[in-house]
């Protein structure tokens, strides 16, 4: 639901703060006071038209900000997920700002957004009945879902086993698009993945060679090199007057006196040890000399080895490992090439199969619709009677499209797609001897959001947009038909959130929530306040809309009248 609504700098709003409650909410207020501009800072908030015009006069910016709780909207914390937002806390925020340049920032959570994604959210959100942005009962495309959910638990179900169906042939579908390629192609791919297998089995790869074929590499293309800085060193620790000599001196040197001071045959033990260690690592370099041989064969061998993975690489992959594993793809690839054949036939029996019964399906889902869009149509033409259209008539038009390529049902052959063979529409006339017309096409605001409110009153418990809107919804209507209004209106508020602007007492007064608008003037300026009211504000706002400016004692007797009658206490 709407919790809390923030306009700065539109028109004559300098700045307000609108709170809502759950329930039944509306906005009452002079002729001009500034009603319409909240709810047109609504509709600009959810992505609709901007214009730098209506920023007001000497501000820079206008800003519409609008807080929302969605305790009870998992669907919008799925859509939010979608786009790439996450709901704070069940929380919503968002926010828009468009400058005199015609700069628009838009954020939601008080993340950088796109107008894109306000009007996605925003569909989600908020229907706006009195003009012709964010109706979502107006698109066709919509129709056919709310006849579906007011068809309940068994149509549904019925949809479910078509969907199922559905997305089996589609798969079919592609499998056997890929496998009808010209046979010229087939065989092309066949002779390129077969010469790219033997390829690489020749080559007879092994996981980690390259790196120790670099290291014998080293060693070959260096051995003499390395062959004569080990003999150096052997030599320096070896021969006459090597490390070896000097080290023995020292022992012999420390042994002469260890007898004077018995201290000294730690570090006499100690030179003993490294002699013991230099001599050995002498003896094992040596032999390490011994085995170094210089072999330009084996060294060709190597580089003609690298430089074959050298190719491979450039071909197949940036190492070995991914060369065996595309060659491990190319063996996949090939068992499917070699047996499209048999599994074309079988694809072509299944997908054959699955048409039977998707067309069977979608004869008993059609079937189904026809019976559910009977009963939606009584039921919108009972709430239109009880709005007072008792003349009005309301019809589901469903259609099928004739296709060759389509489904075969007894009938014919007809369009399919993942919801059916069905397209649906919502038909309206309004007046007696006219014909019936796409609700969009309806001229009378007030007849618009009458017939919406049927419409959402027959789809309540189905329709998932939490918050509805309706701001002409008053236009040509008085008396009992207000009264009607106001109790539909007070219905469909038990399973949404309402708001509604009006200037009927009859509407106002089944309100739980009454907000009014005001327009006050302070020096040279005008600016909107509004005012939540109590009982005794709520009585005074219900006679004025009763008597006008001049309030009676009359009028506002009328007024208590009007809360007493559907229980509202003084408080």
């Amino acid at each position: 639901m709407l919790s809390e609504l923030l306009i700065r700098n539109l028109a004559i709003i300098d700045e307000v703060q609108v709170p809502f409650q759950p329930g039944f909410n509306v906005l009452t207020g002079e002729t001009g006071a500034g009603k319409s501009i909240i709810i047109h800072a609504l509709n600009f908030l959810l992505g609709g038209k901007s214009d730098i015009d209506l920023i007001r006069t000497g501000a820079e910016n206008m800003l519409v900000e609008a807080v929302f709780d969605l305790s009870k909207c998992p669907q919008m914390k799925t859509l939010l997920e979608e786009i790439g937002f996450e709901p704070d806390d069940e929380t919503l925020i968002l926010s828009r700002e468009l400058s005199k340049t015609g700069k628009s920032r838009c954020r939601v959570n008080g993340r950088a957004a796109t107008v894109a994604m306000l009007k996605q959210i925003g569909k989600a959100l908020v229907d706006i009945h009195g003009q012709h942005e964010h109706q979502s009962l107006l698109e066709p495309a919509n129709h056919l879902r709310f006849l579906d959910a007011f068809g309940g638990e068994d149509l549904m179900a019925l949809k479910e086993r078509y969907t199922n169906l559905y997305r089996q042939l589609m798969q079919v579908e592609r499998e056997l698009t890929e496998l009808q390629q010209s046979e010229r192609e087939r065989i092309q791919r066949l002779d390129l993945l077969r010469y790219q297998a033997e390829e690489i089995d020749r080559a007879n790869l092994k996981d980690g060679e390259e790196e120790e074929l670099l290291q014998e590499r080293q060693l070959l293309a260096n051995a003499e090199r390395i062959a004569e800085r080990v003999n150096h060193a052997v030599r320096q620790l070896m021969d006459d007057g090597g490390s070896l000599d000097s080290l023995g001196e020292a022992i012999q040197t420390l042994k002469e006196i260890t007898d004077f001071d018995p201290s000294l045959r730690e570090w006499h033990n100690a030179l003993l040890q490294a002699f013991d260690t230099i001599q050995e690592v002498g003896f094992e370099l040596e032999r390490y000399a011994s085995r170094i041989e210089f072999d330009p064969e084996r060294l060709e061998e190597v580089e003609s080895r690298l430089d074959l993975l050298k190719r491979l690489k450039r071909k197949y992959g940036d190492t070995v490992s991914a060369i065996l594993q595309y060659r491990q793809q190319i063996e996949q690839e090939l068992q499917r090439l070699e047996t499209s054949e048999e599994r074309l036939e079988i694809l072509q029996r299944e997908r054959e199969q699955l048409r039977r019964e998707l067309a069977e399906t979608a004869r008993a889902l059609s079937e189904a619709r026809q019976e559910i869009a009977r009963q939606l149509e009584r039921t919108v033409q009972n709430h239109l009677k009880a709005l007072m259209m008792e003349r009005a008539r309301f019809k589901v038009a469903i259609d099928r499209l004739p296709d060759p390529n389509g489904l075969q049902l007894p009938e014919g052959t007809f369009a399919f797609n993942r919801d059916g063979i069905d397209q649906v529409e919502f038909l309206i006339s309004t007046n007696p001897g006219e014909p019936l017309k796409p609700l969009a096409k309806i001229a009378s605001g007030g007849e618009i959001s009458r017939t919406m409110l049927a419409l959402k009153a027959s789809l309540q418990r189905t329709h998932e947009i939490p918050v509805l809107v309706f701001d002409e919804i008053d236009v040509g209507i008085g008396g009992k038909t207000a009264e009607a209004v106001g109790e539909k209106l007070r219905e469909v508020s038990r399973y949404a959130q309402v708001l509604c602007v009006t200037h009927l007492p009859q509407i106002a007064a089944l309100a739980d929530w009454h907000l009014q608008v005001e327009k006050i003037t302070e020096g040279k300026r005008t600016r909107v306040i509004v005012t939540p009211l109590e009982y005794e504000e709520r009585v005074k706002e219900l006679a004025r809309m009763l008597s006008g400016k001049q309030i009676t004692q009359a009028s506002l007797q009328h007024a208590q009248e009007l809360l007493q009658r559907i229980g509202v206490a003084k408080r």
